[in-house]
C-alpha cells in the first residue's frame, strides 16, 4: 500500500519490458569478461509505479553494481536488510512483468517465474505464476521509495547466462569410490573462488543425504591463483593429521572441481605449506560401463559387432522372447518375459522369475525396462508404481511422497546409483501429458545398500515435449530424451536438459527413433528406432550400425 504524504498521479497498469533502460556500457569488469550492465537510479517526482519499474530495471543492472542502484528505490531501512540474492527470482523472457496500481494502494508486480537462483547457486528451474505488492511511502524530499521490497531481486532469466556459468561442484558418494557431480550457477566475476566455496560448503539440500565429502570439516580457503593455466589452491587447515588417503581424495575432489572452470589444466593444493598428495587418480576412472547390451535372435549379447560376445542363451532364459536385458554388477542378467521380469545369477543355467505383476498383454506393455544398480537392487516400474526388488525378487518398500498420486511413465538411475531420474503424470488420468514432470532426487538407502526413500524431486526443465516418453541419463548432470516426429513427418528429436538448466538443446536424430542407450556418463549413445535398427553417431553423423541387435542399454558399474 500507499503511506499518504503526496504524490502525483499514478499509472494505472504498465507492461515492463525488463530488457530495456539497461545499459551495458564498453567496460568490462576486471578479471572477468562480464560486461557493466547500468540502470539510472530513481528520477525526482516519479509515481509509484514508476519507482516500481525503475526498480525493477535497477535489477536487472544490480549483478553489476551489487544492487547498489536498486537500493536508491528502497527506504533506509528496507535498503540495509534487503537480501537481493535469497533468491534470485527468474522472470520469464517471453511474457513481460506486469506492474500496476494494486487495490489496496500499493503497486503489484505480476507475470512469469522461469526459476530461483539460492544464494549458493543452486537453481530450481520450476516455473510458476508471480504475485508481489509493494509498499511505498513518501520520504526524504517528499520522494516515494519501497518499504516493502520483494524478498529477492527480480531479474529475466538471460541475466543467469550472461552473469553466471554453471559448473559443476565434484562430492563423492558415501563409499568415497565414485564422483556425485552438484551442479551450480556461479558469478563469472570470481568464479574460481565461487567453485572452491560452494565445494567447502557441502552439497546441495536435495544432495545431502547422499553426497560426501572428504574435506574434514573446518577447512577454508584462503586464496587460488591462475597462471598459465596451473591453479594453486590455498587451504586454511593444519593437513598434519590427514592420512595419504584422505589427501588424494581431497586432492581429487579440489581438482575434478576447478577443471570444471575454462582454462584450468592443473591444480596444485597446498595447507598451510604443505602440499598435498601430488598424485591423483581421476573420480570417474572406474566407472567405465563397456560394451552396450542388447538381445539378438533370442539370446542376451553384448556389443554391436559380429564378433559380440553371447551372454545367454534362450535355452538358459527359458525363452525365445525375452527383451530388454539389464546386466548387473555381479555378472546377473535380468530380462523381461511378457509381465514377468527373469534373472539369471552369476554361473546359472536357468532363470528364475523374480517379478510378475500381471497374466495380460496390457500388463506386460506397463512393466517398463529394468535397471540394476551397483547395490544389486533392481527397479522398474508397473501401472505407475515403482518397483523395487533384489536378486530373489524380495521387495524393498521405497518411499516417496512426492509420487504419491503420480504415475511413473520411464525412469533411469545415475551411473553412481545414488540419484533416480523419474518422468510421472497425474495417475488418474495417465494418457493426458499434461501437468507431467521430470524430476530427479537422491536414493537414500540402509546401511545394508537397500533403497528405503527418494529423496525431496528437483525438477528438470524442458523435457516434457509432445510425445516424449523415454529418460536417460545422458551425462552425470544431464538427461536426454525423445520428442518424436509429428504426424509421421520430418525427423526425431533429441532433446538434452541440464540439471539445473532453464532449458534444453534439440538435435535432430533418426527419423523413427525411440529408444535410448546411454552410458549415464559421458553423453555416449545409441538410439534404437520402429523398425529394429540400431543407430550411432560419428563426426556429427548418425548412421545404422546393427540390424540384428535390439534393446539395447548400458550396464551400471
Amino acid at each position: 500500500m500507499l503511506a499518504v504524504g503526496g504524490a502525483g498521479s499514478l499509472a494505472a497498469c504498465s507492461s515492463l519490458p525488463m530488457e530495456g533502460d539497461v545499459f551495458q556500457s564498453n567496460a568490462v569488469d576486471e578479471g572477468s569478461d562480464v560486461l557493466v550492465q547500468t540502470a539510472p537510479g530513481p528520477v525526482d517526482g516519479a509515481d509509484p509505479v514508476a519507482i516500481v519499474e525503475g526498480f525493477l530495471r535497477a535489477c536487472t543492472a544490480g549483478l553489476s553494481d551489487g544492487f547498489a542502484t536498486a537500493r536508491e528505490f528502497l527506504v533506509d531501512s528496507a535498503a540495509d536488510s534487503w537480501q537481493p540474492m535469497t533468491p534470485l527470482l527468474l522472470a520469464s523472457g517471453t511474457e513481460p512483468l506486469t506492474v500496476r496500481r494494486a487495490d489496496d494502494g500499493g503497486v503489484s508486480i505480476s507475470g512469469r517465474l522461469e526459476g530461483s537462483l539460492d544464494s549458493t547457486g543452486v537453481l530450481s528451474a520450476q516455473g510458476l505464476d508471480y504475485s508481489e505488492t509493494l509498499t511505498l511511502v513518501t520520504a526524504a524530499r517528499r520522494q516515494w521509495r519501497i518499504a516493502s521490497p520483494p524478498p529477492g531481486a527480480v531479474v529475466p532469466g538471460s541475466v543467469l547466462r550472461t552473469a553466471f556459468t554453471q559448473q559443476s561442484i565434484r562430492f563423492l558418494n558415501a563409499a568415497h569410490d565414485r564422483p556425485i557431480p552438484d551442479p551450480r550457477w556461479l558469478s563469472r566475476k570470481r568464479l574460481e573462488e565461487a567453485a572452491l566455496e560452494a565445494l567447502l560448503m557441502g552439497p546441495a539440500a536435495w544432495l545431502k543425504d547422499v553426497a560426501t565429502t572428504a574435506i574434514p570439516s573446518g577447512t577454508r580457503l584462503q586464496d587460488v591463483k591462475v597462471v598459465d593455466r596451473a591453479a594453486t589452491v590455498r587451504l586454511h587447515a593444519d593437513a598434519s593429521s590427514w592420512d595419504s588417503e584422505v589427501q588424494a581424495l581431497v586432492v581429487a575432489q579440489i581438482t575434478a572441481t576447478m577443471k570444471e572452470v575454462s582454462g584450468i589444466d592443473t591444480v596444485i593444493v597446498m595447507a598451510g605449506d604443505q602440499r598435498l598428495a601430488a598424485q591423483v587418480t581421476p573420480l570417474d576412472a572406474a566407472a567405465e560401463p563397456g560394451a552396450v547390451v542388447g538381445m539378438s535372435g533370442g539370446a542376451v549379447v553384448r556389443g554391436t559387432s559380429t564378433t559380440r560376445a553371447v551372454l545367454m542363451q534362450p535355452s538358459t532364459l527359458g525363452t525365445t522372447g525375452a527383451r530388454h536385458p539389464s546386466l548387473g554388477v555381479d555378472g546377473g542378467v535380468c530380462v523381461v518375459s511378457g509381465p514377468s521380469i527373469l534373472r539369471v545369477g552369476p554361473g546359472g543355467t536357468q532363470a528364475a522369475s523374480i517379478l510378475s505383476v500381471g497374466d495380460s498383454p496390457a500388463d506386460a506393455a506397463d512393466l517398463l525396462p529394468p535397471r540394476q544398480d551397483r547395490h544389486r537392487w533392481i527397479w522398474t516400474a508397473s501401472q505407475g508404481r515403482l518397483i523395487v526388488v533384489d536378486a530373489r525378487g524380495v521387495r524393498a518398500e521405497v518411499v516417496a511422497a512426492w509420487l504419491d498420486g503420480r504415475g511413473v511413465i520411464s525412469m533411469d538411475i545415475s551411473a553412481e546409483s545414488d540419484r533416480i531420474a523419474v518422468r510421472h503424470r497425474d495417475a488418474a488420468d495417465p494418457s493426458n501429458q499434461s501437468g507431467e514432470r521430470v524430476d530427479v532426487a537422491a536414493i537414500i538407502r540402509d546401511g545394508e545398500g537397500r533403497p528405503t526413500r527418494l529423496g525431496d524431486p528437483y525438477p528438470v526443465a524442458g523435457l516434457t515435449g509432445q510425445g516424449a516418453h523415454e529418460l536417460a541419463w545422458y551425462s552425470g548432470t544431464e538427461l536426454i530424451t525423445i520428442e518424436p516426429s509429428q504426424d509421421g513427418q520430418g525427423t526425431a528429436s533429441l532433446v538434452i536438459a541440464s540439471l539445473g538448466g532453464l532449458e534444453a538443446s534439440r538435435s535432430p536424430g533418426p527419423p523413427t527413433a525411440s529408444g535410448i542407450a546411454a552410458n549415464r556418463l559421458d553423453q555416449t549413445m545409441l538410439l534404437s528406432d520402429s523398425d529394429g535398427q540400431l543407430w550411432g553417431r560419428a563426426s556429427g553423423t548418425w548412421r545404422v550400425i546393427s540390424t540384428t541387435v535390439t534393446d539395447a542399454g548400458y550396464p551400471i558399474v
